[in-house]
């Protein structure tokens, strides 16, 4: 089922370019400046927001995303004034695509109930939970249901391992189970393990691979969904892998967001957002 993320990605493919998905990061000094960083996204060209909700334990993030999730829990801000901000940006962008961005202790210590629900009255558009033990448990606690009977996308996260997995195998098996249940767009990780900001990046004709197993897949799963490159994804070399790869859109977020902790300037975040956007183009004869 079509959502804001489906429609978002459609019409950049429609306008030539891979859509632009950008981490949303809560300041630590308060809501003010994230609002400012979500104009400056917004106004830059970033295509889908992506809001990262602080864990408590951000153990499968990268350093500058650690950073990102302890700065703000450390100041005192709470996950129920994220959820007020994330509502706030959807009273301002009502048109813009909104993803919640946490690990499933957040959605556990708060309530699964209460957590679909201020999801539910910030009109989030889908989530990234990438600890969710969807495939392991057969959606035992019954998110992935919620998500579909509310028609927000839950984000499934693939790695290079599983997407090339040898047909037979149980990772062929998991990956079978993910082609089919992936809405709106699949994360394949540009990175072994999976860790964002990482140096370790995949090859062009390893994401290539990868890109086109999972499409292949989910071809046969009888599934349309949309893929995405996520982990290490920074400048125009990465920009152009992403293109070459066949995905239809990536994700930016350790790359700016360091930036913003060693006190970069608004203006040249936005000079930065805005050079990437202008990468998002397919080169002539490549759609």
């Amino acid at each position: 089922m079509s959502n804001r993320i489906n429609k978002t990605i459609a019409d950049a493919q429609k306008d030539g370019r891979v859509a632009f998905i950008g981490l949303v990061p809560i300041e630590p000094d308060g809501m003010k400046h994230s609002h400012e960083i979500v104009d400056v996204m917004v106004k830059s060209g970033v295509d889908i927001l992506m809001a990262h909700i602080p864990n408590w334990i951000p153990w499968m993030e990268g350093k500058t995303l650690q950073i990102a999730a302890q700065e703000p829990r450390n100041a005192g801000i709470t996950r129920e004034q994220v959820f007020d901000f994330v509502k706030e940006i959807r009273a301002k962008y009502p048109d813009v695509p909104l993803i919640n961005m946490t690990l499933y202790d957040t959605v556990l210590t708060m309530g699964q109930e209460k957590f679909v629900k201020l999801s539910a009255e910030a009109d989030v558009d889908g989530y990234d939970i990438p600890n969710y033990p969807l495939i392991s448990t057969d959606d035992k606690y019954g998110f992935h249901r919620q998500c579909l009977n509310d028609n927000r996308h839950l984000i499934i996260a693939i790695s290079y391992e599983v997407a090339t997995a040898k047909e037979g195998t149980e990772e062929y098996r998991m990956l079978c189970k993910m082609a089919r249940d992936a809405r709106g767009f699949a994360f394949i990780m540009n990175a072994p393990g999976g860790q964002s900001g990482s140096d370790n990046k995949l090859s062009d004709e390893e994401l290539r691979a990868a890109v086109q197993r999972v499409k292949d897949v989910m071809k046969e799963q009888g599934n349309d969904c949309y893929t995405s490159i996520v982990c290490g994804i920074s400048g125009k070399e990465d920009i152009d892998k992403v293109k070459n790869s066949g995905a239809e859109s990536f994700m930016i977020g350790s790359a700016y967001i360091k930036s913003l902790q060693e006190g970069k300037s608004l203006e040249a975040i936005s000079d930065y957002l805005k050079g990437i956007r202008e990468m998002c183009k397919y080169d002539s004869g490549v759609s």
